[in-house]
């Protein structure tokens, strides 16, 4: 039997979490996403976690991917977007703990142990229909003993503030990660466009035109870097924002169905009602043991491809179906603001076909 009992400091950290998305991020999570934009001061917030910190140390005993998608979890649960900022730099940071070089950790991490929140991000996505992780386009040509990348990156979270990309790319006949500084010659980032959901996140794309690279810069070094470990990170942290992001829809939906009369009857009490709540609770338990079985996986080095890559395709269809049943449960009043619903859906919308955004 599988089991995950959590340790005494995890319990810990999951209550401590919990308590502070509640009280300092959820009542935010409207304003944001009217504003489009995540200001410095809720930035300096989850910062102030110390969660990404403590993601910068090279001691691998004290970095736990179960703990960090309970964490994911948690934010999650409060607002999407904020969790995938705080993520998206995890999986940026993490990448470097975990398989940088010594010059690289001792050059980088620094920049994430320090008294406000730094951005930075791993960019997989491209601008094409059908995106598929397997046919990366950027590439990286040798160019004497360096490299010189050509590529474009999509929806990358706070691409404007980032200070670091890790790029992934074509680079000597395989996939392979980069470290690219923001502000190096050829790197510019579009303006934001605006989307549908997560909308604070600033996602813009971003390109790489005949960008100089060291060899220095490649991530491991010459080894090549291990990207389906990055990967696995990534959809494994996605999904657990999606199954917060669900458990905050079933934890709206039930006290409102209890209290709202239709026809003289409590709507909790309607068989379709019912049925639909008890389904979402089914599914958002079953996204939770999925993701820390791949979170598992990661941490303890097994292979994770499979596990992985189903608890973040499961975590993406039930969350849209799971909103989508939270929404008609409230009728009219979903799609209105009045109510966090269709803020979630919307989100939900967007983190299902996002790719290799977040990390654990």
């Amino acid at each position: 039997m599988i089991s995950f009992e959590l340790t005494e400091e995890q319990k810990i950290i999951q209550s401590t979490i919990a308590e502070f998305a509640r009280e300092e991020l959820s009542s935010e999570a409207r304003r944001l996403d009217d504003a489009a934009v995540i200001d410095a001061g809720v930035l300096g917030k989850l910062w102030a976690t110390e969660f990404i910190q403590l993601h910068a140390t090279v001691d691998e005993e004290e970095r736990s991917a179960v703990t960090s998608a309970i964490v994911l979890e948690e934010l999650g649960a409060a607002d999407a977007g904020l969790a995938l900022a705080m993520a998206s730099t995890m999986a940026f940071v993490g990448a470097v703990a975990d398989q940088g070089t010594q010059e690289q950790r001792e050059t980088l991490l620094p920049h994430f142990t320090g008294g406000s929140f730094q951005p930075a991000a791993v960019a997989i996505m491209e601008p094409s229909f059908g995106f598929d992780v397997e046919r990366i386009e950027a590439k990286a040509a040798r160019s004497g003993d360096d490299y010189t990348l050509n590529g474009k990156k999509a929806m990358v979270p706070l691409a404007g503030k980032c200070s670091h990309f890790l790029v992934i790319a074509q680079c000597d006949g395989a996939l392979d990660a980069l470290i690219v500084p923001r502000e190096a010659a050829g790197v510019s980032v579009a303006e934001t466009k605006g989307t549908m959901g997560l909308r604070a996140l600033e996602l813009a794309e971003v390109t790489f035109e005949n960008v100089r690279v060291p060899a220095a810069a490649r991530l491991s070094g010459g080894n090549g870097a291990d990207v389906q470990r990055i990967i696995d990170g990534a959809r494994t942290g996605v999904a657990a924002i999606l199954t917060g992001l669900c458990r905050g829809v079933i934890e709206y939906v039930i006290p409102y169905t209890k209290e709202r009369i239709v026809h003289g009857t409590a709507l909790a009490r309607k068989q379709t009602i019912a049925f639909n709540i008890a389904d979402m609770h089914m599914d958002i338990e079953a996204m939770r043991w999925m993701t820390w079985k791949a979170a598992s996986d990661l941490e303890h080095r097994r292979p994770s491809v499979q596990s992985a890559q189903l608890a973040y395709t499961y975590a993406g269809q039930q969350a849209v179906i799971i909103t989508d049943n939270g929404l008609q449960a409230l009728g009219g009043h979903g799609y209105t603001k009045e109510h966090p619903i269709e803020l979630w859906y919307r989100n939900a919308r967007a983190l299902s076909v996002l790719e290799g955004i977040a990390g654990v």
